[in-house]
């Protein structure tokens, strides 16, 4: 009997240790994947198309870095039901961009919220990540008028309801800026009112291009509610500019080279032809010399 119950201790003693072991080598598995991070960022865009940003990173604090060829999964939701939308991969910095057609109908929840989450599974060194973000789709018109002979640019913000009426959005601040040849100058924010309009004077000494055209920007910047949204317009208020054709001017990046630098390459050119023929003509004379001479200067030259 005491064999039996000395048996069953070392059983039961073993068992423990090896149930232990299991689950400290499954912590040990789950601790070896490295930290994913999602972050999701939406945009309109001037033409109606809607961008969805996504940004993959591993790693955290200073150590975080983008994961290269990554899928992303993109999807919506209809009530409690998710809608596959699309795969994205990711690039070198761990960046994927989804654009969604203008025409492209969303289903929202009751307060007019679209959501869209991503979704990373992971692999055997990544763990999984997820993000939602969540919008309502505001739109924003820019029209330009001649009050009083001032030029005014009348911005509206508005949503689509459910049966297709237009609803005036108050309170959206929206900046008002022209293209430039690398960036956007920024000129004025404005903010509309109850009617979900806003206008402002548009100033007269903008440069333009040759006709006087200029591309006027007006951009929500990363509204919590609405997100980014980006439109454009052109008119030709702005200075007409005559610029140079510097392509036929004389100029190092023009068609004709400057004329400091043709006079120094033909002073150049002509010295080395100049010592050039130079050389020629002293190994000419060399060869008519009669030999005689020759041999009487060597003769000369060893004395």
């Amino acid at each position: 009997m005491k064999t039996n119950y000395f048996v069953n201790i070392v059983l039961l003693i073993s068992f423990m240790i090896c149930w232990v072991s299991s689950d400290s080598n499954a912590e040990t598995n789950l601790q070896k994947k490295t930290r994913t991070r999602l972050k999701a960022y939406y945009e309109k865009q001037s033409n109606n198309e809607k961008k969805i940003l996504i940004v993959l990173f591993k790693g955290s604090g200073k150590s975080m870095a983008g994961i290269q060829n990554a899928e992303v999964l993109l999807s919506t939701f209809n009530l409690d039901e998710e809608i596959y939308l699309a795969s994205v991969y990711t690039d070198s910095n761990g960046e994927a961009v989804l654009i969604i057609a203008p025409g492209f109908k969303f289903s929202t929840d009751e307060k007019g919220y679209i959501a869209i989450q991503a979704t990373y599974i992971g692999n055997d060194s990544l763990a999984a990540s997820k993000k939602q973000i969540k919008f309502i789709d505001l739109n924003v018109d820019v029209s330009f008028k001649v009050i009083d002979s001032v030029n005014q640019v009348i911005v509206s913000s508005y949503k689509i309801d459910s049966v297709g009426d237009k609803i005036p959005v108050e309170g959206v601040k929206l900046n008002i800026g022209v293209e430039r040849l690398y960036s956007t100058l920024y000129l004025q924010k404005i903010e509309t009112g109850k009617d979900g309009t806003a206008n402002m004077e548009f100033p007269d000494d903008i440069p333009g291009d040759s006709t006087g055209i200029i591309n006027v920007i007006v951009k929500l910047m990363e509204h919590r509610t609405y997100g980014t949204i980006t439109k454009s317009g052109e008119i030709n208020w702005g200075t007409i500019i005559d610029h140079p054709n510097i392509l036929s001017s004389r100029s190092l990046f023009g068609d004709q080279a400057p004329l400091w630098m043709t006079i120094t390459i033909f002073i150049i050119l002509t010295g080395a032809w100049f010592n050039f023929i130079l050389a020629i003509t002293k190994v000419l004379k060399i060869k008519k010399l009669d030999p005689e001479q020759i041999d009487h200067r060597k003769d000369i030259t060893k004395l």
